[in-house]
């Protein structure tokens, strides 16, 4: 057999996909103060009101893309990521799911160095609560001092409280290589300031550009609960 012809007939060629990045734009609206104001605070209000709005655009920047639609919005993380286990009850989960979850995304992600759980504060709550038959956490640090657990089932976690708390139907938690999850941000966050249009008003307006897809299905899963 040595010497043989290789086959080439394109039965395992590879497919490839394409995924597709826009830069969908979010404001804040127009946020005015008064002249007075401006000039009688102990403190730079401009400045202030500048931070606050910069945080409702990051606010809206992670909602938009955790549970974004795709629709004229991002492809939120959780709506890109296909099912890996459903729990049996409507709003509680089990330790065996948890594992379930993780087990249903292929080993060869899980090695990945961005492999996570993601779900939000209440969902952690009810996954610190879970007990064995003899009243004990199943999470723990054998020490109540010591605090929360950095991980989960030996995995790292991060909260975000965009996503679901457990209901029924819904997408509470997700495990898998986030670095798959790719994000497109067209600059940095920019303010506009209006000293003539309002006056003697002042305004401001935050905007920001961005979007965010899956490049792979199979690198994320979500526990989603029973209907």
């Amino acid at each position: 057999t040595e010497g043989g012809d290789v086959t080439d007939d394109g039965g395992n060629d590879a497919v490839i996909g394409k995924r597709t990045l826009n830069s969908y734009a979010y404001d804040t609206e127009w946020v005015k103060f008064s002249w007075e104001l401006a000039q009688d605070s102990i403190f730079n209000f401009e400045t202030l009101l500048g931070g606050l709005l910069g945080q409702r655009l990051g606010r809206t920047a992670n909602s938009e893309l955790t549970i974004g639609d795709g629709n004229d919005d991002p492809n939120g993380v959780v709506t890109a990521s296909t099912l890996g286990k459903t729990t049996a009850a409507a709003a509680a989960l089990t330790w065996d799911e948890i594992i379930d979850l993780e087990h249903s995304v292929d080993p060869a992600y899980r090695v990945s160095p961005k492999v996570r759980y993601m779900l939000n504060d209440t969902t952690l709550a009810a996954c610190r609560k879970l007990k064995d038959g003899n009243g004990n956490y199943l999470w723990q640090q054998g020490n109540v001092k010591l605090g929360v657990p950095p991980t989960l089932n030996g995995r790292a976690y991060s909260i975000n409280q965009a996503m679901a708390s457990l209901g029924a139907g819904k997408k509470a938690m997700l495990f898998g290589d986030f670095g798959k999850y790719f994000v497109r941000k067209v600059g940095g966050i920019v303010l506009f300031v209006a000293r003539e249009r309002f006056a003697p008003d002042i305004g401001l307006l935050g905007l920001v550009r961005f979007d965010g897809e899956l490049g792979d299905p199979a690198a994320i899963k979500h526990l989603v609960c029973a209907p």
